[in-house]
């Protein structure tokens, strides 16, 4: 009975390692995603438009943008670029169009601030990103918390988010897959 529990035991161990060098180490999580709908939680936004979003390195600091596809051209774009662990960053709100969330009656405030903060969980391949704003309601303006991680998937072709937000009890999900560009 010993020998067949050591025995399990060492095959735990050597799946386990096994498994953790089939992790690609070298993929990071820059390069061009594409939202992945089905694998992400359902929200009206991915029906109409498709989420494409790409992420650069430009020195230490870290650019995201945003392009909403419709029909494969943009219909509205947003980036962010900030330095891990560094000052937060503000934005102005030019633009009452809140892309994430433009299904929901729910409005961007022209002329505030978003304000943005990240940091490294591990140096490019998971990243935390903070920001709060202002939004309108139909009950009148309101601010908003969002938390989001990015971590890329063990063979780093993909990168899922998890997005907390202040205004809602359960997190999104969103799946994207590396886009392989043509040489």
């Amino acid at each position: 009975m010993k020998k067949l529990f050591l025995f399990m035991q060492t095959v735990v161990v050597l799946s386990f390692l096994f498994s953790l060098s089939c992790a690609d180490k070298t993929k990071t999580i820059y390069g061009t995603w594409k939202l992945d709908s089905k694998s992400s939680t359902d929200i009206v936004t991915v029906r109409h438009r498709q989420l494409e979003m790409k992420i650069q390195k430009k020195g230490e600091a870290i650019l995201i943008v945003h392009n909403w596809l419709s029909r494969n051209k943009i219909a509205s774009a947003d980036s962010v670029s900030f330095i891990p662990g560094g000052d937060a960053v503000k934005v102005p709100v030019t633009s009452q169009i809140w892309p994430d969330n433009w299904y929901m009656g729910v409005l961007q405030k022209s002329g505030t601030i978003i304000t943005f903060r990240g940091s490294w969980k591990e140096p490019d391949r998971e990243l935390a990103l903070a920001k709060e704003q202002t939004v309108e309601t139909s009950q009148g303006d309101t601010k908003i918390k969002t938390t989001q991680s990015f971590k890329l998937d063990r063979r780093g072709n993909k990168l899922i988010v998890i997005e907390k937000r202040s205004s809602r009890p359960t997190p999104i999900r969103l799946v994207f897959d590396r886009v392989i560009s043509e040489q």
